[in-house]
C-alpha cells in the first residue's frame, strides 16, 4: 500500500461540506502521481521520454462523508490487479479523524507512446506496481 496526503481546498467543496464530484478524482490522481514520482517514473518522463504511457479507461467513485475546507486527507492506494495490457488501482480516502470520506477505482491501459496502440504492461511498470498489490 502507498499512502498519499492532500488537503481540501476552497475550490473542492461548498459551504455545506459537499465535495464537488470531480475533486475526488483529483485527490486519487495526485496520489498516483506522487507514487510514480517516488518510484522514479514521473509523469514528465512518461509523457515526454517513455516508450509507453498509460491512460485511464474506466473510473468510479463513491462519496461517503462530507468535508470542509482545510480538512487533511489520507489517501490509501493499492494495486488490485495487473493484467496483460491493463492494471486496476483502488483508493480509499480518509479524513484526519479516520472517517472514510470516499473510495475510488481506476483502470489503466498501457499504450505505445508513438502509435498509441495497446501494449502489454511494461516490465519496469509491472515491477513497480507489484510492490503495491494487496
Amino acid at each position: 500500500m502507498f499512502i498519499g496526503y492532500n488537503k481540501v481546498r476552497m475550490h473542492d467543496t461548498d459551504m455545506a461540506g459537499i465535495l464537488y464530484f470531480p475533486r475526488q478524482f483529483r485527490f486519487v490522481h495526485d496520489t498516483l502521481e506522487e507514487l510514480m514520482n517516488k518510484e522514479g517514473i514521473g509523469f514528465d518522463y512518461l509523457f515526454r521520454k517513455s516508450p509507453y504511457v498509460f491512460v485511464i479507461v474506466h473510473a468510479e467513485a463513491d462519496y461517503l462523508s462530507s468535508v470542509n475546507v482545510g480538512d487533511p486527507l489520507e489517501i490509501h492506494l493499492v494495486v488490485e490487479n495487473i493484467r496483460k495490457t491493463s492494471f486496476t488501482i483502488a483508493y480509499t480516502i480518509y479524513k484526519a479523524d479516520k472517517v472514510l470520506m470516499g473510495r475510488a477505482k481506476t483502470v489503466h491501459v498501457c499504450l505505445e507512446s508513438k502509435t498509441r496502440q495497446k501494449i502489454p504492461v511494461p516490465d519496469e511498470l509491472k515491477k513497480t506496481l507489484s510492490k503495491y498489490k494487496k
